[in-house]
């Protein structure tokens, strides 16, 4: 059951939220969606969820266009808090789940379920006002999937949680996702979307710059680079790799900048030709790296004129880098 925005626009009078978005996001995998204050992240998932109506494009699952009673089978976690403070914390959960059309049995079990899932079961008779903000979080991720949704969507989730309930949390959307879920969620935190999420998706200024599977992304990119601890009298080997960069040098290691599309065995073979190998491994950009050089270059395309282009930086299903290391016993950082 694939989630899709097919040429989403969207405006607030004058000012452009989404220019054109188009994505699909995939059943059992976690994806991330990302992008600075005001690239229209909230906006696009407000339309997924039927809250806004596009200026124009439309959402579909499987290829089929969304309705209200389909949306009624998905969850979804606001960024701000919509639950009722003086409402105890079992009756809240049983309360949205009964909004969802079940039985008040089967939401009342799945409410226990859940609560101890998310290391709330102590607190089913205690008021909601009377919890602490992590702990409301929790509580809100609950009403979000009390009637076992189809499609998931998460507006922060974890904003200001503490490391143990971030990682109940992600393991909790983990299970959904291997469970075959669609599983969507906005975050600023860059280190935990890329620890987290297989897929990302890149918005800035209203369209997507970037998406696809992370570890292709990272792989494809231009800041990619290879270590080598290589025993050779010159560097001249190198030559033969067009694009390939000498980024720092120290006794025998060497850092090479690779340009995409290199294959780093490639390198490695050549080195080896050269000389004797005795270390090497592959330096892969972090996700806050690509966010950055993703929003630069979006920055820059505006300042030429270019920022009503469709560019759109894609990896989906491209394989990782990782071949290097299990071929040749190198490490990744």
């Amino acid at each position: 059951m694939a989630l899709a925005a097919r040429d989403v626009a969207y405006s607030y009078g004058d000012r452009v939220a989404l220019d054109g978005v188009d994505l699909e996001i995939s059943p059992g995998v976690l994806t991330g969606l990302l992008g600075p204050n005001g690239a229209g992240k909230t906006t696009l998932m407000r339309i997924l969820l039927g809250v806004l109506t596009p200026d124009r494009g439309e959402v579909l699952v499987d290829g089929v266009p969304v309705d209200s009673e389909a949306r009624q089978h998905w969850g979804y976690m606001p960024q701000e808090r919509g639950l009722y403070p003086g409402m105890q914390v079992g009756d809240q959960v049983v309360y949205f789940g009964r909004l969802h059309g079940l039985s008040r049995p089967e939401t009342t079990a799945r409410a226990r379920e859940l609560l101890d899932e998310l290391g709330l079961t102590d607190r089913w008779d205690q008021r909601t006002d009377k919890l602490s903000g992590g702990l409301q979080q929790r509580l809100q991720l609950a009403t979000a999937l009390v009637h076992a949704p189809g499609v998931i969507v998460l507006d922060e989730p974890f904003a200001g949680l503490d490391p143990v309930a971030v990682a109940e949390l992600s393991d909790s959307l983990r299970e959904r996702a291997r469970s075959g879920c669609v599983v969507l969620f906005s975050s600023h935190q860059l280190d935990l979307v890329q620890n987290l999420c297989e897929d990302i998706v890149l918005v800035n200024a209203g369209r997507v710059v970037l998406r696809g599977r992370l570890a292709g992304l990272r792989a494809a990119s231009s800041g990619v680079q290879l270590r080598l601890n290589v025993r050779a009298p010159d560097r001249r080997w190198l030559d033969r790799f067009q694009g390939a960069a000498v980024v720092s040098e120290e006794a025998d290691e060497v850092r090479i900048a690779i340009p995409p599309g290199t294959d780093p065995l490639d390198v490695l073979d050549g080195a080896r030709a050269a000389g004797r190998v005795d270390d090497f491994g592959l330096d892969l950009p972090s996700l806050s790296q690509l966010f950055l050089e993703s929003v630069g270059s979006e920055a820059s395309a505006g300042s030429d004129g270019l920022v009503g282009s469709s560019r759109v930086s894609t990896a989906r299903g491209a394989e990782p880098v990782g071949p290097v290391e299990a071929r040749r016993g190198g490490t990744t950082r």
